[in-house]
């Protein structure tokens, strides 16, 4: 019988020991982010809004569909409390480019396919179409994932409803609850081969989208073609960074040179967080802190 090669590390693991309690499950929200190259963690005390756990393991290879289900059998069978049942809240959020964001007043959830299909030119059948309303906003995120993705989900928590988000929508919500200026500002949320970038006024988001980027340079394009697009002046808008980028990269010195007020995002203010995540950039993991927000 022929057996799985595991083909994950963990990337990293800090675990606020000193409060974690496997007996507390039922008031922890365990919170799931899946990509194509990685899979993170975290749960959260729901009750005293603290972080108590934050988990990334990066799969050495993009792996198809089945391969990727195998390595989530393998990792959830080794793993200390993610095969537990009884958590208060479930939520996987999916990262990829299959998504879109539409006023509520448009949208009508027969059509849900249509819209996606018009957005993103290609959408195979085999992908469940989902959508999340933003609870304090007028907005609709459509999105979608491989149905045998959804149901391995489903199946693996049969006594929870296992909600599912966009990874878009908890980066939204995320700035919606750190930036109190009602002022338009850009967000964009670094990954090793793309970013995502946000534009907002205030609570309304007035952009969302995401780029492939192989170089700094590509990246540079990518930022300037939004901010030509949405009208903004790189000498007055601000731009916050999260993610997968350090104050010394290629990209951050580049964008310097364009963008008078570039910064790193900090953790979000709605969590507490023990010093041992002090460890850690604060822009990074923002999309995965705030998964719990979307609610």
């Amino acid at each position: 019988m022929e057996t799985t090669v595991v083909k994950f590390k963990q990337n990293q693991l800090i675990k606020d020991t000193t409060v974690f309690d496997i007996e507390l499950i039922p008031q922890y929200a365990l919170n799931l982010e899946l990509s194509k190259d990685g899979f993170r963690i975290s749960v959260v005390d729901t009750h005293a809004s603290r972080c108590l756990w934050l988990e990334e393991r990066h799969f050495s290879a993009l792996l198809q569909k089945e391969q990727l289900l195998e390595q989530l059998e393998l990792l959830y069978e080794e793993h200390e409390f993610l095969k537990a049942g009884f958590w208060q809240k479930i939520k996987v959020s999916v990262k990829n480019q299959f998504f879109t964001l539409l006023p509520s007043s448009l949208f009508y959830k027969e059509h849900a396919r249509k819209y996606l299909q018009l957005a993103t030119h290609t959408l195979p059948e085999s992908y469940e179409v989902l959508y999340y309303r933003h609870p304090h906003s007028e907005m609709v995120n459509v999105f979608a994932e491989e149905r045998k993705v959804i149901e391995w989900f489903r199946q693996n928590y049969p006594a929870r409803n296992v909600e599912f988000v966009h990874y878009s929508s908890a980066l939204v919500e995320g700035v919606f609850h750190t930036e109190p200026v009602p002022v338009r500002s850009v967000t964009v949320l670094v990954e090793s081969s793309h970013l995502t970038i946000a534009v907002t006024n205030g609570k309304v988001l007035e952009y969302c989208n995401t780029f492939f980027y192989v170089s700094a340079n590509d990246f540079l394009y990518y930022v300037m073609l939004v901010f030509h697009q949405m009208q903004l002046n790189p000498e007055v808008h601000k731009v916050t960074l999260y993610g997968e980028i350090s104050p010394e990269s290629a990209i951050f010195e580049q964008l310097y040179k364009y963008i008078r007020n570039v910064v790193f995002g900090h953790k979000p203010s709605t969590l507490k967080f023990s010093y041992l995540f002090d460890e850690l950039y604060d822009h990074r993991y923002f999309d995965v802190y705030n998964i719990y927000l979307c609610e």
